[in-house]
């Protein structure tokens, strides 16, 4: 590096650790981690080897004027924050949602895209190994021939796992004021995969979105996603404690039109169901994608990684391992979602060095997204996503 960058982290859950080790990877400085709980961010900048914890952001920010700003927190805080480090001339990487609707999202990214500062989004499973493994079989090899129908299915093992006889806790994530719901925190990750594997965009949507869960006991503050995913109460705990009103979406349906990315809409437009569970086939418990093409289908099992990956040609079969030169390729520092943050940060800094980087998704791909998120809320018809 021509000189050693400085990063500030907004937010102290799961995601700003992941940012955080991704730039200490890269020998970025983070000076600061701030949240709002002086407790909580000082555990966490001590876990981090940070030397500052802070619970005003906008202080650290103007004392500091870093070269990047990380933004971890739920989507409720994400524009005045992204204003000010605009202001400030900071590069900045945004964890999913951007925002918790379009217009929210297209005031972000209009305060930005004219001025030369790298945006980074950070619906980052798209650099899953068997992500790039399914774009190389098809637009590379054409495996299948023309890609000419996709569909994908997976189950929701948050909520379809939880037993009887307890429930979840109230989270961000049962909010939609706070940028909670299946579509914010999952569509996203599956709309970058999807544009990514086929080289391809999402032009169109429709759909609906459901919210099986309409209330939810409030416990003490969950900050980290992962500790919520493990918490489980009984019902008679959950009797002394308050309800909290849970207006997000645990399910949806939704259908989308692709087109090649340098043409936009046209007439030769590729149709994308989508759905939460029981996901596609039906025996398929884990659910999948479902790739048909002109000349045979290719099937990758699962949600996030695709594992195995198929390809069926009239009546055989072929697994298909995903080679070791691309599983290489992803850095190595941690778990799976650890090393995803890691792999975009390393595009994201190469960018900002103008150093050759592979595409990553930025503030427009949050802004595209999240008109399609409200369209399949709305339900109103078929709406067209800019490419």
């Amino acid at each position: 590096m021509s000189k050693k960058l400085k990063a500030i982290v907004v937010g102290a859950g799961w995601s700003a650790e992941g940012h955080t080790k991704a730039f200490q990877h890269y020998g970025v400085e983070v000076l600061v981690i701030c949240a709002r709980k002086p407790d909580i961010v000082q555990k966490v900048a001590d876990g981090l080897g940070v030397q500052e914890a802070s619970t005003d952001w906008q202080e650290s920010l103007l004392r500091h004027k870093p070269d990047i700003v990380a933004l971890t927190t739920p989507a409720v805080l994400r524009t005045e924050v992204i204003a000010l480090a605009v202001e400030l001339g900071c590069h900045i990487i945004s964890e999913k949602p951007l925002a918790r609707t379009a217009a929210e999202a297209e005031h972000i990214y209009n305060l930005i895209k004219d001025t030369g500062l790298k945006h980074g989004f950070a619906a980052t499973h798209l650099y899953d190994p068997s992500v790039a493994y399914v774009r190389e079989l098809l637009t590379q090899q054409h495996i299948i021939g023309e890609l000419t129908a996709v569909d994908i299915g997976y189950s929701r093992r948050i909520s379809s796992a939880t037993p009887s006889k307890t429930v979840k806790p109230w989270n961000w994530m049962s909010s939609l004021a706070h940028g909670g719901g299946a579509l914010n925190n999952g569509l996203t990750h599956r709309l970058g995969m999807l544009e990514r594997m086929t080289g391809m965009k999402v032009v169109s949507a429709v759909g609906e979105a459901k919210t099986a869960i309409r209330k939810a006991p409030v416990v003490p503050e969950i900050r980290d996603f992962r500790e919520w995913r493990r918490k489980e109460i009984t019902h008679e705990e959950a009797s002394k404690l308050e309800w909290r009103v849970c207006d997000a979406e645990w399910d949806y349906s939704a259908f989308f039109k692709l087109a090649p990315s340098d043409t936009g809409e046209s007439e030769n437009t590729i149709l994308v169901t989508m759905r939460t569970n029981p996901g596609v086939p039906m025996h398929s418990p884990t659910g999948g994608w479902y790739f048909y093409g002109t000349h045979g289908t290719l099937v990758g099992r699962g949600g996030h990684i695709l594992s195995p990956i198929t390809n069926h040609i009239s009546e055989t079969s072929e697994e298909l391992p995903v080679p070791e030169t691309l599983t290489d390729a992803l850095p190595r520092i941690g778990d799976d979602i650890q090393n995803k943050w890691v792999a975009l940060v390393r595009d994201f800094l190469a960018d900002i060095e103008n150093r050759p980087h592979d595409p990553y998704l930025t503030f427009q791909d949050g802004w595209r997204y999240q008109i399609a998120i409200d369209a399949i809320r709305a339900s109103s018809g078929w709406t067209e996503i800019p490419t």
